[in-house]
């Protein structure tokens, strides 16, 4: 009897693996006059959290902000490259410019890689311009958490920031806010796999 053997040749695939992009948090940064390259007298305040993810560039923003009493929003922006206290031309205008004495802030837009290194070394700021203060009134520097600080941490659904920069208090204080990444438009999805830094 005759035996037939069959050689099998199987092809392998070689896919690459899966890109995690990096999310960068910058939360709670405060939106002071102090800040600003020539402070204005102004007791406004305010605070932005920005959320920065690698792959596609995406920077979404939230801020609010009370503006001196008398004083109404004219314009806002992201500035850079400056270090703080420094002065530096407009990066990119906020898409909804803010109107009023006070009010939040939120959108998304879409970083250069040269924008993104200005960015990640703390060279970028928030800039909120009125009419107390042409040059910009209230301002707040995108600095990271120093290394010394514990890094954000997302876990079971949540991210949890434990260091949060307020002026004139001292210590550290935590809070947890659920995000969706990658997404599309202003959310985020998540995974345990995504690492921040």
């Amino acid at each position: 009897m005759k035996k037939s053997i069959t050689f099998l040749t199987v092809a392998v695939l070689t896919l690459p693996a899966p890109v995690w992009a990096d999310v960068y948090a910058f939360v709670g940064m405060p939106l002071t006059a102090s800040q600003e390259s020539s402070p204005p007298t102004s007791a406004g305040y305010g605070s932005v959290t920005v959320l920065y993810e690698t792959t596609t560039k995406s920077l979404l923003y939230s801020a609010v902000y009370q503006l001196n009493a008398g004083a109404t929003a004219t314009a806002s922006h992201f500035h850079g490259a400056a270090d703080l206290g420094a002065s530096a031309p407009v990066a990119i205008a906020l898409p909804t410019q803010p109107t009023g004495s006070a009010g939040k802030l939120t959108g998304a837009v879409t970083l250069t890689a040269a924008q993104e290194t200005d960015l990640l070394a703390g060279k970028w700021y928030l800039n909120i311009h009125s009419s107390l203060a042409a040059g910009g009134e209230l301002r707040a520097q995108l600095i990271e958490n120093s290394a010394t600080n514990p890094l954000p941490l997302y876990s079971n659904g949540a991210l949890t920031i434990p260091v949060v920069l307020v002026p004139d208090i001292t210590g550290p204080a935590s809070y947890s806010v659920s995000l969706t990444y990658p997404g599309t438009g202003n959310d985020f999805t998540l995974s345990t796999a995504t690492p921040f830094r």
